[in-house]
């Protein structure tokens, strides 16, 4: 059987706390009276909030003490709804060490999609924030929760909050130090929703040891240390903000400088203030720092971990640490992020030609799509997964389901591994859009569709883009009569999905113009694909009737 495997787990250097709530214990003994969080709080006008690694420790316990005054059992689901904030991590600490499994939720997602997961994930409590940019979470929670299983909401910025911790003060620290005690890393720890090939999205249960590896690993991959200072405004219900941003900068012992809501003034204004070292922004976000006015003439001289020709190694005032790279790498959301990679100190042209090798503890089969048997070196085929970040399954299905007999994943990801060990990702064997850094399902914008009068026939591609990676289409067949525009279109599904998902344009084909299969059942992508394209080319955004469609 061709296996290949990574590093012995158990060699690795500087893996500590394998629990996320011993993990905030560990990390505060450590580096107790160090910088651990920087925001900018707009509920608190603006105002700076900066926590220590032990005023974080101490956050996090006090919302272990409110959960247990609360009657939590272990196990039990806590849903974490906040963006970037001081509360929110304290609340995912929090809620481990009270020995529940951690839900956190996506702040993109609209109330039908936020019912459909609390609900599949049987939260019991809710925290939240009163309020980020338009959204009120504690009422749309709220309003959704007489047919849900929540029975407790509190949102940082309302009286809620404050009630649900004083519920807890002068709690019984030696209950939160039992929990802690009985929790093990291979103990459920974590719920991860991403947007599958399914019209809902997919939950992902993790043990402790899943999101903990990664935070130690990607500290040491990533050369992170007490001095960095790392800016992002990426998500904590994603895994790259997660893991990738936030838990390996506070393995390291670094600084959390982070934003809610991206925004590109604010945050050079932010990197140049707090004099941060290691910048960590999707594409867009990267491109929409170097357009600002106030680009050229921020003060960006602390950035160190820059790389190549990056933005930001362009900048006048930026020289950059020559023998650092950003580092290269595949994984899911299955794998609670990276599975392979390059590390920071990798040769740049390594980082060009692959995806690096395996992380410890990890194997890999690369399978023959036809016959499902492991392929040698050299030969392309289905990257098949299993080691210690790995789910423990999916929600709604067993682990006998999710995995096969000797418990790899198959990911539907095709590629090969060299004669050195490094895997390459040829390209993905379904239909994901990858948009900004974050997966879009088809099948989900087609199926909401089904619901738009207007609409006979809906098929959603990803078009190419050169700083999104790829954008979101969707080409319309309208029935007989029906009149709609691409701001129709786009309005009805701002309603219901996460407006990251929502089609960044909308093209009308008239009956019979989208290539199907002779059965006529499947749409032939490869030729929509090719019409998109042309249309794209030749069209700006315009109203569309059954009887001109161009």
């Amino acid at each position: 059987m061709t296996t290949l495997h990574g590093p012995p787990l158990d060699a690795v250097e500087g893996i500590g706390a394998l629990t996320l709530g011993s993990f905030c214990e560990d990390v505060a003994a450590r580096f107790g009276a160090h910088e651990a969080v920087v925001f900018d709080d707009p509920l608190r006008g603006g105002a700076t909030t900066r926590w220590t690694y032990a005023e974080l420790h101490g956050e996090a316990r006090a919302v272990a003490r409110a959960l247990l005054a609360l009657g939590l059992e272990r196990g039990e689901r806590v849903a974490v709804l906040m963006g970037n904030r001081p509360e929110a991590v304290a609340s995912l600490f929090g809620a481990a060490m009270a020995g529940a499994v951690v839900v956190p939720l996506s702040t993109f997602a609209p109330k039908p999609e936020l019912a459909f997961m609390l609900r599949r994930a049987e939260v019991a409590v809710v925290l939240s924030q009163a309020r980020m940019g338009a959204r009120r979470f504690e009422d749309d929670v709220e309003e959704l929760r007489p047919d849900l299983p929540v029975r407790a909401v509190a949102a940082v910025g309302s009286p809620s909050w404050d009630e649900l911790l004083a519920g807890g003060a002068g709690g019984d620290e030696a209950a939160v130090d039992a929990r802690l005690a009985a929790t093990a890393p291979s103990d459920p720890g974590v719920i991860i929703f991403s947007s599958g090939t399914t019209s809902t999205p997919k939950g992902m249960l993790h043990t402790h040891r899943a999101p903990t590896l990664q935070f130690w690993l990607q500290a040491g991959i990533f050369r992170r240390h007490p001095g960095t200072r790392l800016f992002t405004a990426l998500p904590l219900f994603w895994t790259a903000g997660l893991n990738t941003a936030m838990g390996s900068t506070l393995a390291a012992g670094g600084c959390w400088v982070t934003q809610e809501i991206f925004d590109p003034g604010e945050a050079l204004a932010l990197m140049a203030r707090e004099r941060v070292t290691e910048p960590y922004t999707l594409p867009h976000q990267t491109a929409a720092l170097e357009e600002h006015p106030a680009w050229a003439a921020t003060d960006l001289s602390s950035l160190r971990c820059v790389y190549g020709k990056s933005a930001f190694a362009r900048h006048p005032r930026v020289e950059g640490d020559t023998t650092w790279n950003m580092p290269v790498g595949w994984g899911l959301s299955e794998t609670c992020a990276f599975f392979t990679a390059h590390p920071a100190d990798a040769p740049r042209h390594l980082l060009r030609e692959s995806m690096g090798r395996l992380l410890p503890g990890n194997r890999l089969r690369v399978l023959d799509p036809a016959t499902g048997q492991p392929l040698p070196p050299g030969e392309e085929g289905e990257l098949a997964i299993a080691g210690p970040t790995m789910m423990a399954n999916y929600l709604d299905s067993t682990p006998e389901e999710c995995f096969d007999a000797d418990g790899f994943l198959h990911t539907g990801d095709g590629g090969f591994v060299d004669a050195e060990g490094y895997v390459h990702f040829t390209g993905r064997r379904t239909e994901m859009i990858k948009t900004g850094g974050a997966n879009v399902s088809p099948a989900e914008l087609e199926v909401a569709l089904r619901a738009c009068p207007p609409v006979k026939l809906a098929r959603v591609v990803g078009m190419p883009h050169d700083r999104l990676g790829q954008v979101v289409v969707a080409c319309i067949t309208t029935k007989d009569g029906a009149e709609t525009t691409e701001a129709d279109i786009q309005a009805f599904l701002r309603e219901r999905v996460a407006a990251y998902k929502v089609p960044k344009r909308v093209l009308f084909f008239a009956e019979g113009e989208i290539p199907m299969t002779a059965s006529d059942t499947k749409v032939r992508d490869a030729e929509l694909v090719a019409l998109a394209t042309d249309r794209l080319a030749e069209t700006t955004p315009q109203p569309s009737t059954s009887g001109d469609q161009r």
